[in-house]
């Protein structure tokens, strides 16, 4: 009797399984291979289960915040090409900001092998929790645990946008960030603090949804009101930004004339808004990229930081 039979036979599982674990360990639960590892040890059989990312073997897990984000979307996408290119299936979770789901991945994850881990922690991160040694940070580092991160400059991106509307005279602009509780909205709402003539607004949101209703009635009332009323609005993601174009979109406001808008992110839409909207463009690619390069190598560098870019149009 061959060993995956005699293995089998001793577990009363399937010989399938048994060879799985053996060539696919990743595929098979946490618990099964364990069963299999100890009774071969039991019975004098090696069994190799082998996992490494630059080796192109295994299952590499990504976490993501939210994919009604194309920026989270973007980055997934290439880490999936990357990862596709070496030979791993990639093991996805999506937070959409919530610690609690957030721990209930990582209790799934931790069921594989996983060659590695690309995750976007939430703002109270479970990370610490994951099994898994091979760990990159993108967009946000990690909360208890010293990892390599990708990341973007935030700080860059809130100045080549302010920049951009101090040069064109505007001496009231509004600033809408998401609740600082989340590093990236936490170093951008920094950031525009340290600028002038700035009045920084702080949403008390993180998801999506959350944001983009609480962008579009908070632009509402900007609009309305009768003295303080800003000349420019800049925004500190993407949902944001749909929140307050459609607000201005609904009262037919002309912009730039009425009211400048640039969006920090930089979604597909809004190069066929009615008025093209000004955005900052945050390489989703290049971050992914950048994530999946560090955690194939032994870097040192502990931090890479990708810098964002400017991309003017009509609305400003």
């Amino acid at each position: 009797m061959g060993k995956v039979s005699l293995i089998a036979k001793e577990l009363g599982i399937s010989a399938a399984t048994v060879s799985r674990a053996m060539s696919r360990p990743e595929m098979v639960a946490k618990s099964t291979r364990e069963r299999i590892m100890n009774k071969a040890k039991e019975l004098g059989i090696d069994v190799p289960m082998t996992r490494n990312v630059s080796q192109g073997q295994g299952m590499l897990g990504v976490i993501v915040a939210d994919l009604n984000n194309s920026f989270s979307a973007g980055i997934l996408k290439s880490i999936s090409a990357l990862a596709q290119e070496d030979g791993l299936q990639v093991l996805l979770g999506v937070t959409n900001e919530s610690p609690a789901l957030e721990r209930k991945i990582i209790a799934d994850f931790n069921q594989f092998s996983l060659s590695g881990l690309i995750a976007m922690p939430t703002g109270a991160s479970a990370i610490p929790l994951i099994e898994c040694r091979n760990i990159v940070a993108v967009d946000r580092p990690f909360i208890g645990r010293d990892t390599k991160c990708a990341l973007i400059n935030n700080a860059n991106a809130v100045k080549i946008a302010y920049d951009h509307l101090n040069a064109r005279g505007h001496k009231h602009i509004v600033y809408l960030s998401g609740k600082s509780t989340l590093y990236t909205f936490r170093e951008r709402l920094m950031a525009a603090q340290e600028c002038e003539n700035v009045e920084c607004i702080e949403l008390d949101a993180v998801e999506y949804n959350d944001l983009y209703t609480k962008a579009f009635e908070i632009a509402n009332i900007l609009l309305t009101r009768h003295s303080g009323k800003p000349t420019a609005i800049l925004t500190a993601n993407n949902a944001i930004t749909s929140g307050v174009a459609y607000a201005l979109s609904l009262r037919n406001v002309v912009m730039p004339r009425d009211m400048a808008l640039v969006s920090i992110g930089d979604p597909e839409w809004c190069r066929f808004f009615p008025t093209p909207i000004t955005t900052v463009k945050l390489p989703e690619d290049e971050l992914g990229a950048a994530a999946y390069d560090m955690l194939k190598r032994n870097d040192s560098n502990k931090v890479r930081y990708i810098e964002p870019m400017l991309l003017p149009r009509a609305s400003s």
